[in-house]
């Protein structure tokens, strides 16, 4: 690979003059975000959510709190070619710095739709494209989940609370199976028309089923800018953007990383602005698409002349942008008319930033942990591999009670979030029923290397030994591996004394975590107990700046087996396996 400063030279030889080769490409949209589109009426609210999901078609599974009833008449499926391109022509861009018809308003049908079935009212089943779909609500949170279940419908009893906490407030659920002759491939964005004026994301919902530093993009049509009413509005100064050049390319910057950064600094309660102004710029674009050439299918075109309406019809967009993992899903984002000005995409890229300067060849001065998250419960260490000793890449250590997660960055690769252990919902040994199979445990035949593995949602995640950081990485199969490392730079001990924030009753946890007290420097060796389970035989090492860490014992090769659920509103999972991505 090319040093930093030569990356878009020997990549893009014609376009180095025109940007002196450096920032060659502008910044490519957050390959993980979750879209929601948002058409905001006189008296009604459209929304079109993205949904993604790898599995088998029959375990598919997708429930949305919602305030009222959809007009039935508004249930279509959506295109989403059309859904990313929006996206990547309304997201934040950073230029060289060197040398669908709306249904109209209401849901007059509704109350006539609603047949009894016990204390479940059912006020819609039909199918929609791919889609089996149902509209109940209840006020009897336990009739509810009895008739999902019977629906055939996974609603494990660490997600009954959640259930109850929606019935309560008086919410319908909007859920979704696929049909019989559907398959994973089949899966399209979801799209209905509700009364209301206020736009929302049940995000407490998606606490269920969500990745660590999960993106949302939220993309607002109006009369005017919109913002978040109950979540701060968060800012990302221009002269703290980065290049990064461990990404490859195209070039890459530190933008997600900082957006991650504010969110967890704002309690996870915040978004930032990529964009508000005049939606007939991008329409303009999608002009020029349509005229030049044609999405991939006759549906993709027809999404795009759907679109291509919506953006004429509303005279102004707003995209939001967040990151968030589970933990801080305490509330539902609710969205407003802003008295603000409008924001621009385009952002300034300084030549020098704190005394880097950008333009050089050289990258030892330049740290991974400045382009890494690790989540509010975690803390970064560089990582040197001895297959790349001139590439760091960075390592999470996470507090105790917390796990060290593979999920996917911003721009698709590989990257660790610490999660909270508790806010696990599907675990091994779980069954609603007594005539059903037990959940088996994914960690089986799972090793962490210095750590001990911990199913999250039925995902293998890593409990690192006291002193070690985990790393992440993709498989050739697409399978995702996390495996505690010894650090570059050591962990102080003292980072281990602090401890996860209570959840509030907002949050209720999947399962009980008991944390264990930190191991002092002269008791290394012994046995901690504790989340995720008391660790094997252990010996102690010391490493530079007098810290100390816990080797683990081998742990035994069996065989491994994962289980995917979406049982939330948005739930999303990318791989990417050579040069190819796959959504998940």
């Amino acid at each position: 690979m090319a040093a930093a400063g030569a990356l878009c030279v020997a990549a893009h030889a014609r376009a180095a003059n025109a940007c002196g080769g450096f920032f060659c490409s502008t910044q490519p949209v957050d390959q993980t975000a979750e879209r929601v589109l948002f058409e905001v009426g006189d008296a009604s609210v459209t929304m079109t959510t993205q949904i993604s999901f790898s599995g088998k078609p029959e375990d598919f599974a997708w429930v949305l709190p919602l305030p009222e009833p959809p007009d039935p008449q508004s249930l279509q499926v959506f295109s989403q070619s059309v859904l990313n391109w929006l996206d990547s022509n309304s997201g934040p861009i950073f230029p060289p710095a060197c040398p669908g018809t709306v249904v109209g308003p209401g849901c007059p049908q509704c109350a006539q739709a609603a047949v009894g079935d016990g204390h479940v009212e059912v006020y819609l089943r039909t199918e929609v494209g791919s889609y089996d779909v149902s509209v109940i609500g209840s006020a009897d949170a336990g009739e509810l989940v009895q008739w999902l279940r019977d629906a055939g419908y996974r609603i494990t009893p660490a997600m009954v609370p959640y259930v109850a906490l929606y019935a309560a407030e008086g919410m319908k659920f909007l859920a979704l199976k696929l049909l019989d002759t559907a398959g994973v491939q089949d899966i399209r964005p979801f799209r209905f028309t509700m009364p209301g004026t206020s736009p929302s994301i049940p995000l407490r919902m998606t606490a269920l089923a969500a990745e660590p530093e999960m993106s949302i993009v939220a993309m607002v049509l109006g009369a005017q800018r919109y913002e978040g009413k109950n979540w701060q509005t968060l800012e990302i100064p221009d002269d703290q953007l980065r290049y990064s050049p461990f990404g490859g390319f195209p070039l890459q910057t530190n933008w997600s990383t900082l957006v991650a950064r504010a969110v967890d600094a704002a309690g996870g309660q915040g978004w930032v602005t990529e964009y508000a102004g005049p939606s007939a710029t991008v329409a303009d674009a999608l002009r020029t698409r349509l005229g030049t050439s044609t999405f991939p299918t006759p549906d993709d075109q027809l999404g795009a002349e759907q679109l291509l309406g919506l953006l004429q019809q509303y005279p102004y967009l707003t995209r939001l942008y967040s990151r968030l993992s589970a933990e801080e899903m305490t509330s539902d984002p609710v969205f407003g008319r802003s008295p603000l000005g409008e924001v621009a995409r385009a952002h300034t890229l300084s030549r020098v930033v704190a005394d880097i300067d950008q333009c050089s060849s050289e990258i030892d001065g330049t740290d991974p942990c400045d382009f890494s998250s690790c989540g509010a419960a975690g803390l970064c260490r560089p990582v040197t591999l001895e297959r790349d000793p001139y590439f760091p890449v960075a390592g999470c250590a996470c507090l105790p009670g917390a796990t060290a997660r593979t999920a996917l960055a911003a721009y698709g690769r590989p990257a660790v979030v610490c999660q909270d252990g508790r806010l696990s919902f599907i675990n091994p040994g779980d069954r609603e029923s007594e005539d059903v199979a037990a959940l088996p445990d994914p960690c089986a035949g799972f090793s962490c290397g210095h750590g001990q593995c911990v199913a999250m949602n039925l995902t293998p995640s890593c409990v690192c030994d006291q002193g070690f950081v985990a790393i992440g990485s993709v498989e050739a199969d697409g399978s995702r591996r996390t495996t505690c490392v010894e650090p570059r730079e050591p962990v102080p001990l003292s980072f281990y004394d602090g401890r996860l924030q209570a959840l509030p009753e907002s949050l209720p946890g999947g399962r009980e975590v008991a944390v264990p007290s930190p191991l002092p420097a002269s008791e290394v060796a012994g046995d901690p107990g504790g989340f995720p389970m008391p660790r094997g035989e252990t010996r102690a090492t010391q490493i530079a700046g007098g810290c100390q860490i816990a080797r683990a014992g081998a742990s035994a090769e069996l065989r491994w087996l994962a289980l995917a659920l979406a049982a939330a509103a948005v739930c999303r999972l990318r791989r990417q396996v050579g040069g190819a991505t796959t959504q998940r």
